[in-house]
């Protein structure tokens, strides 16, 4: 099967940034004339309902494709093509109904999009972890790109542009069941959709006496620490100017650079080592920009070790754990409403997050061995 990893990554950047737009100039816009305390209670809502639809479905929607495989071709390409949709109902009209309509779909079509791509890459992966760390890699881009247009005021022109121009990617290098369709009518000969070969993805990282329940619950629940201190981290500094785009830039590298290193060093000791040193980093670094940055880079290296670690415990499932990943990070998020932080330390209890996000990582995966990352090698377009 021929996939683009390039062609996904873009389009992870598209769909991201077209709904972190819609948050913003649809919902966020619209109330911001009318009353300052109105506007910020509506802009909190807008985003936690997004949230809530694009991480929380995505267990859903990776459990059907599961069950029906002819669905993982429809969900990744139509969550990108569809959103042009509500990216033009706000472009249009500027209502608050059409705007809250224009959310709500942006966040089922992101969830689609994500469950679809993310599966596509695991499937054709090799059982090498860089290609989903760099699929991963663009939506933290994807969302500082959209906040910045969408509080900006600007039209919707720009962020159409750019979902185009990932719609041709993915129509031009990734398998595309509508592009057979156009191709098979064309030749007035019947057309099929066809499913996906049942191909098991096997990562390798998991020790030997590993139990799949336990590998499940403690790569969800890194991902969910990990998740929760990520937004609470304090960094000791106003991230104003350019340093807006340091958290997205170092998620970004992180998340690459996390795949590429668990694939040439081992899962277990990227994963670890890289967590220890940002522990290191954030305590000592605090109020340098340069070491925080360096910190959060290293933060995010963990987490296509933690996706990978969740696919690998169910390889039967790749789009319900895909999803369950997403659902960590979602529930990560929410404990922000939850946990009230005013009299806690978020310096010490970062610090804890991370520690014990690398003792759950540690607890279930093995060191490198001669067979460590194993797998078929598939033809990857990077």
């Amino acid at each position: 099967m021929k996939n683009s990893l390039t062609g996904w990554t873009i389009a992870h950047f598209a769909v991201d940034m077209s709904c972190l737009y819609i948050a913003f100039r649809g919902v966020g816009t619209i109330y911001i004339a009318l009353d300052w305390t109105i506007y910020m209670h509506r802009e909190a809502v807008a985003i936690l309902l997004y949230n809530i639809l694009a991480f929380g479905l995505q267990s859903v929607i990776g459990a059907l494709v599961d069950r029906f495989p002819k669905l993982q071709k429809i969900v990744g390409i139509e969550g990108t093509d569809l959103m042009l949709i509500p990216l033009i109902m706000i472009w249009i009209w500027r209502t608050e109904v059409i705007s809250w309509a224009a959310l709500i779909i942006a966040g089922i079509l992101n969830a689609c999009f994500h469950v679809g791509g993310g599966v596509d890459v695991i499937r054709n992966s090799g059982g090498r972890i860089t290609p989903s760390g760099i699929f991963v890699s663009s939506g933290a881009l994807g969302v500082v790109t959209g906040t910045v247009l969408g509080r900006s005021g600007q039209g919707a022109l720009l962020p159409i542009l750019i979902v185009c121009v990932a719609i041709a990617v993915l129509y031009f290098t990734t398998d595309n069941w509508a592009r057979d369709i156009v191709a098979c009518s064309r030749e007035g000969r019947k057309c099929e959709i066809t499913a996906p070969l049942k191909e098991y993805v096997h990562f390798d990282l998991l020790k030997r006496n590993a139990v799949p329940a336990l590998t499940v619950a403690c790569m969800f629940f890194a991902v969910l620490i990990r998740s929760y201190g990520g937004f609470i981290w304090p960094f000791g500094f106003d991230r104003t100017g350019y340093l807006i785009l340091l958290v997205p830039c170092a998620s970004c590298l992180g998340k690459a650079l996390g795949g590429i290193a668990a694939d040439r060093f081992g899962a277990l000791e990227t994963a670890v080592v890289s967590l220890l040193i940002s522990a290191i980093l954030f305590f000592t670094g605090d109020g340098s920009w340069v070491i925080m940055g360096i910190s959060l880079l290293l933060f995010n290296m963990a987490m296509p070790i933690t996706l990978a670690g969740l696919v690998n415990a169910m390889p039967e499932d790749l789009g319900f754990a895909f999803g369950l990943s997403t659902l960590a990070l979602l529930l990560g998020y929410i404990l922000l409403y939850v946990i009230d932080t005013g009299s806690i330390d978020l310096r010490y209890l970062t610090l804890i997050l991370i520690l014990v996000a690398a003792v759950l990582i540690a607890a279930v995966l093995r060191g490198k061995g001669k067979e460590t990352l194993g797998g078929k090698k598939n033809e990857i377009d990077q």
